[in-house]
């Protein structure tokens, strides 16, 4: 996470001695080189996992802006940066082209091409509902809003009971609660006029963006309530992601692609052993040593 003058500094501090830059970086491809057989483990490990997390965010390598793009689980955490967003990057990782399992995802449209099951993020669903209550004349957005919640908070309620999934009738309920909710909505958005000259499509207020979305994807908005691996949110993505923002507040933009490479590639490690409980520094020195480390993939 420290820029290199500052590591120079606390090694300097413990040892005594000057360690340079170019030593520092010389150290650090030194466990990118040795990490490539675990990374490749570790994408194997996720492509056999039931559920993954998937999530990207922006990433400066130099001036120009750069994506870092995350797949992981409880217990495994991947990490690829990429000049671009969509689907020339997930394609480039090599994971979901091939998964067959469920991916959690928000709703953007280049993870939604793939062939796999799909489950949606209900926290960024939650949060537009609340925007379009406060913002639009509306009040099906507040209905949707405290349906999922309730739904959620059902779910705790089996699991504290040691129950492995909801009744049929308690899901028949809740469905067609949802659908009722996405009924009563309709009539909040008429159809939209629009010029006899014009080609393009009359634009649509978010909220009736939003309930289309809704509509379309109910599977994968509620697939958390009949699959209880599936989380409500994909808050675990976000967490993993978050590392990266943690460096770019500390040491600035990556100043070069090989450097940000290097740091993916050591932080996917490092995150993976801390969801095993491992000791960092401890794995870390064996691969400083030489010796092979194999993820753990129990529970993956």
């Amino acid at each position: 996470m420290l820029p290199y003058e500052r590591i120079s500094e606390l090694v300097e501090d413990f040892t005594s001695h000057k360690m340079s830059s170019g030593t520092i970086y010389n150290v650090l491809e030194d466990f990118y080189t040795k990490l490539k057989p675990f990374e490749e483990k570790t994408k194997e490990a996720l492509l056999r996992a039931e559920v993954i997390h998937v999530d990207e965010t922006s990433t400066r390598v130099g001036s120009k802006l750069h994506w870092s793009h995350v797949v992981s689980t409880n217990y495994l955490t991947y990490y690829m940066v990429h000049p671009k967003r969509g689907a020339e990057a997930i394609d480039n990782m090599g994971i979901l082209p091939l998964f067959e399992g469920i991916a959690v995802h928000d709703h953007w449209k280049s993870y939604s091409k793939y062939a796999c099951t799909h489950s949606f993020c209900n926290a960024h669903i939650l949060r537009e509902l609340n925007g379009i209550t406060e913002n639009e004349n509306v009040l099906w957005s507040n209905d949707m809003h405290k349906l999922l919640t309730q739904m959620n908070n059902y779910l705790y309620g089996l699991k504290e009971k040691g129950k492995i999934s909801p009744s049929k009738g308690k899901i028949q309920q809740f469905y067609q609660r949802y659908d009722d909710i996405c009924t009563s909505a309709k009539k909040y958005y008429p159809p939209p006029t629009q010029s006899p000259k014009s080609r393009r499509k009359p634009k649509q207020s978010k909220g009736k963006n939003l309930l289309d979305r809704l509509v379309e994807y109910k599977e994968g908005t509620l697939r958390f309530f009949i699959n209880l691996l599936v989380p409500f949110t994909n808050n675990l993505a976000e967490r993993d992601l978050r590392m990266i923002k943690v460096k770019e507040k500390i040491s600035g933009c990556f100043a070069s692609f090989k450097g940000a490479e290097i740091f993916n590639r050591i932080r996917g490690f490092i995150s993976t052993m801390k969801k095993h409980n491992r000791s960092v520094l401890e794995e870390l020195s064996y691969i400083l040593k030489g010796e092979d480390c194999v993820p753990v993939l129990i529970g993956c």
